[in-house]
């Protein structure tokens, strides 16, 4: 009987997307001098792509770096509850940069972000 005075909540969970971001220097100081750009693996926890992508370029300006590009145009939704296994498959050498499965999934429900090891380049002009 009391059912239609219960408050109804409906909580948005947020889903894990991995971006690759072909990010430039822009203003940032803490790229070394001689380098130009980079690819960076960025982790990003929000509601669907299209924020998660929003969420990944403001974070990176907000840093000084210049946005570029989607590296290659895809955005990934990683499964949180599997989060050790992508990490050992595809980062092993740098597994102790990232973030636990366990913080992973504690920090999905508020703003998650984080990046993985930037690939750098010296230069942007061909020879």
């Amino acid at each position: 009987m009391f059912e239609i005075f219960r408050k109804k909540t409906s909580i948005a969970t947020n889903k894990l997307f991995r971006i690759t971001l072909h990010i430039g220097r822009g203003s940032n100081t803490e790229m070394p001098a001689h380098l130009v750009g980079a690819f960076v693996p960025v982790f990003v926890g929000a509601i669907d792509h299209e924020s998660a992508a929003i969420m990944a370029v403001k974070s990176l300006t907000k840093n000084g770096y210049e946005f570029i590009d989607i590296a290659d145009g895809k955005i990934d939704e990683l499964d949180p509850n599997k989060w050790n296994i992508f990490v050992s498959e595809a980062w092993s050498d740098y597994a102790s940069i990232f973030p636990t499965q366990e913080k992973v999934l504690a920090d999905l429900s508020n703003e998650l972000f984080f990046t993985g090891p930037f690939s750098s380049y010296e230069s942007n002009k061909t020879a």
